[in-house]
């Protein structure tokens, strides 16, 4: 007969841990102490206490429909939206997953959202981080990633995945109606500012050998970063590349052309023997993944002092934004990026604040510079002119003087 089931302590990550089917899960954080091993076993009390409900039962939680569609997604998705629908999903399981799903409101996917964009919850866990640090419970590399303060784009995302769960219901019929269905999913501004060519060229220079490639395919093709990632072998033709599967595939019904330029054809041909379906590759001889790309970004980041808000997408910006200044008519400019329409093109690409060479130079034709006279002398203040019409004060009379 196996043994029961019971708490035990993990000394690198200082948590009480449980194993649960086979899986072993998270109680309580804390050190080992008499405290957190009966806090521990209550926990995995009232784990016992629960059961998975089927998502179509009239019971089901928030949490079992998260549970279906991750399942689903992980069968049907790509690998990089999988890892999107889990992070996102799995956060608003802990937040929400008790709640009824068919009582779920928007207001439960607000509130949870607003309190992962509260800077006080970062203050929060980094002081319980710092404290579990000069206690010894913990390393800091078991901390996991520093938490920050939530951005417009990542609730963007955490909203899309909430109501990408209940949408799925209603689709598999687990639910008669979608009941976020009216819940407004604003798009985050894009972003307004390119990868400059001296951010490019630092970034290049000190990426290694693979990553450096990958950086320079983002620049000389205006591609998306996902889209260099998935590329492979049979997509390629001399001149050109053919994506099938693309971002706006299903709006435009047409295969995404990119055309190479003369760096970019001596690219491909230096890395045609690669040995591997996909044409980039990272250093352990494998496909680049959307969280290696960030890690590799971060890394260069921190090591040459640049900007916080530098990504790899900035590249295909900067693509967007040389075509614009270099006069490339707004309309090529969106069929060379694969956009269906010209409004990212003049939302983002048109947009050249930044650019303030290129501006200096327009106003110049605009108003071309005069020599400006020499003054003469000294500015003298003009006495002010007195309107005898207008009524005011009347002079001071100074009284006679004793003789």
């Amino acid at each position: 007969m196996a043994r029961p089931a019971k708490p035990w302590y993990r000394t690198q990550t200082a948590w009480w841990m449980v194993k649960i089917n086979g899986v072993q899960t998270k109680l309580v954080q804390g050190p080992e102490d008499e405290e957190h091993r009966l806090l521990a076993e209550e926990k995995f009390s009232d784990l016992r206490k629960l059961h998975r409900i089927a998502p179509q039962a009239t019971n089901a939680r928030t949490a079992d429909l998260v549970e279906s569609f991750l399942g689903w997604s992980r069968q049907h998705l790509s690998a990089d939206t999988h890892r999107v629908n889990r992070y996102y999903g799995q956060l608003f399981a802990e937040h929400c997953g008790t709640v009824p799903a068919r009582e779920i409101k928007p207001f439960h996917v607000t509130k949870w959202i607003n309190t992962m964009m509260d800077p006080a919850r970062v203050e929060r866990e980094k002081a319980r981080r710092k404290a579990e640090l000069e206690a010894g419970t913990v390393e800091a590399r078991y901390q996991g990633r520093e938490p920050k303060v939530w951005g417009q784009s990542t609730a963007h995302n955490a909203r899309v995945t909430a109501f990408r769960v209940f949408s799925w219901a209603k689709d598999e019929g687990v639910l008669a109606e979608n009941p976020l269905a009216g819940m407004k999913r604003p798009k985050p501004a894009p972003r307004q500012r390119a990868m400059s060519e001296v951010e490019f060229t630092k970034l290049h220079e000190n990426a290694g050998g693979p990553f450096a490639d990958f950086l320079f395919g983002l620049r000389d093709t205006g591609a998306r970063p996902k889209e260099l990632r998935d590329l492979t072998w049979e997509q390629v033709q001399p001149d050109r590349w053919v994506l099938a599967k693309h971002k706006t595939a299903r709006k435009v019904g047409k295969a995404r052309v990119i055309i190479l330029t003369e760096a970019m054809r001596a690219m491909m041909e230096r890395l045609r023997g690669n040995g591997h379906t996909h044409v980039f590759l990272n250093t352990e001889g494998g496909p680049w993944t959307m969280n290696a790309v960030r890690l590799q970004m971060q890394r260069l980041r921190e090591k040459l002092g640049l900007a916080d808000d530098l990504c790899a997408y900035l590249a295909r910006h900067g693509f967007g934004t040389r075509a614009i200044l270099n006069g490339v008519n707004p309309s090529v400019v969106a069929e060379l990026m694969g956009h269906n329409s010209l409004e990212m093109v003049s939302k983002v690409y048109v947009h050249l604040a930044d650019e303030h060479a290129h501006l200096k130079a327009a106003v110049e034709k605009i108003s071309p510079s005069t020599p400006v006279p020499a003054s003469s002398g000294p500015v003298r203040k003009r006495a002010k002119p007195v309107n005898p019409k207008k009524p005011g004060r009347k002079p001071k009379v100074s009284p006679p003087q004793p003789t």
